[in-house]
């Protein structure tokens, strides 16, 4: 696998990767990653074709997803933590 392409675009890091034929774009935002695969034959068979997909729509949708992820992230480890609280015994 080879990065082909690097952006930025709204804060969203944007790598392009190339392997056997197939693009996959991957986006990182804050310590989270969304990643779409293209197979050969697909409308994305090259680097411009990937960068034709990212445009305005494409990306407000990705910050959305990527405000859902850190969302559920945090919910998850809010219930995480408050579960090993419960583990101890009250002392006082």
């Amino acid at each position: 696998m080879r990065i082909v392409g690097e952006t930025e675009k709204e804060g969203i890091k944007i790598t392009l990767f190339q392997m056997n034929g197939k693009i996959s774009v991957k986006l990182e935002k804050n310590l989270l990653e969304q990643t779409y695969k293209f197979r050969d034959g697909s409308s994305i068979n090259n680097p411009d074709d990937a960068y034709k997909l990212l445009d305005n729509d494409f990306i407000r949708a990705a910050v959305d997803i990527f405000a859902k992820m850190s969302e559920n992230r945090t919910v998850g480890l809010e219930k995480m933590l408050s579960q090993t609280l419960e583990d101890f015994e009250e002392i006082i």
